[in-house]
């Protein structure tokens, strides 16, 4: 065989063995947030086990930190399911597992971080790493959606994937721990993880228990917002009106910072004109930007992440806007010793 037929031949079943490994691989190890995992199976659970009227709450960390689902129950009068996770996950994701667990006079919330805003199709190399391994049972693994994937992987992630075996979970345990949470509270940081999550699915941490973090002033949004992230709301929109829900978009929490201070005219032109877009396209947006916006004091490792207190004074404010009434600017104290009292006499 000469030397150019060999070297086709090799060509060949290199271009063939490659993808076929590619597509073997997917689902299994690779370095990313595999804590997400455990996270979304306790989360889901929750979801699948609720068969009346509820709220559910769709976004990355700054509502997997940030919200008391149990505080805003008691205020909505309905079940609330806390489905948020991780900014870095695609628009998309958070669409489907909305269609996923939305039934008939269901309310999807949304508390978006801006940056979905300006969405487009193309994926991170963040998305690709996560849903090509722990999150691959969320994907809907079309051929166009696999070659898009391929055609952005590396052939070290390849590798590892093949060579390194799913990580084992026991979901029993994950369920233990988060009731356990959500009987005692959660005195000790366990980093990012199910064991520093409630079964509602949300994050409470009463102080910065993490280590002193320097976060830096952010100036969160330009305004942006493309076509691609108006046509996937409006289609989700779509979706859940066609069964009987409904989608609301608010705002996430904010830190007050001198690059995004909401009480000058400037920054809340911004968001204003935002939501002017939004509506344009029919989208239904609730509540003022600056009641969800809070000092330094109230966030914990980042400037999308609150404490305890902060989650408290976000669920009264969002109880107020969807009721259409007044915040009551002492009650989130009120709720917060409430939540300690009942997690001491527990």
């Amino acid at each position: 065989m000469t030397r150019i037929a060999l070297f086709f031949r090799s060509t060949v079943l290199t271009l063939i063995l490659i993808p076929f490994f590619w597509v073997a691989s997917i689902g299994r190890y690779e370095r990313a947030e595999h804590w997400l995992s455990d996270v979304y199976f306790a989360k889901e659970h929750r979801a699948s086990e609720i068969d009346k009227p509820k709220l559910l709450v769709i976004g990355g960390s700054n509502s997997l930190f940030g919200f008391d689902s149990y505080t805003l129950e008691s205020l909505m009068g309905r079940p609330v399911v806390n489905l948020s996770g991780h900014a870095g996950l695609p628009l998309n994701f958070h669409i489907q597992m909305a269609l996923k667990y939305a039934k008939p006079d269901d309310i999807v919330l949304m508390p978006l971080e801006f940056a979905y805003y300006a969405s487009t199709p193309s994926p991170t190399g963040w998305e690709i790493a996560n849903l090509s391994s722990w999150g691959a049972k969320y994907v809907n693994w079309t051929l166009p959606r696999m070659i898009d994937y391929f055609r952005h992987s590396d052939f070290t992630s390849l590798l590892s994937r093949i060579l390194v075996p799913r990580i084992p979970s026991d979901p029993q345990e994950v369920l233990a721990t988060v009731e356990a949470n959500s009987v005692q509270g959660i005195a000790v940081w366990h980093g990012y993880s199910y064991k520093t999550m409630n079964a509602r699915g949300d994050i409470l941490i009463d102080t910065d228990t993490t280590s002193e973090f320097a976060i830096a002033n952010t100036g969160y949004t330009n305004g942006e917002v493309t076509k691609y992230a108006i046509e996937r709301l409006i289609w989700l929109r779509n979706q859940l009106k066609s069964r009987g829900a409904a989608l609301k978009l608010t705002w996430p929490v904010t830190m007050r910072n001198p690059l995004f201070d909401l009480r000058e005219e400037k920054y809340r032109s911004v968001v204003e004109e935002l939501r002017a877009k939004l509506q344009a396209a029919g989208l239904d947006v609730i509540c003022d930007a600056e009641a969800f916006q809070f000092n330094r004091s109230l966030f914990l490792d980042t400037n999308y992440h609150v404490n305890a207190e902060g989650a408290e004074r976000r669920m009264e404010a969002l109880a107020a806007c969807m009721q259409q009434r007044s915040i009551d600017h002492n009650a989130s104290r009120k709720y917060l010793e409430e939540r300690r009292q009942q997690a001491a006499i527990r």
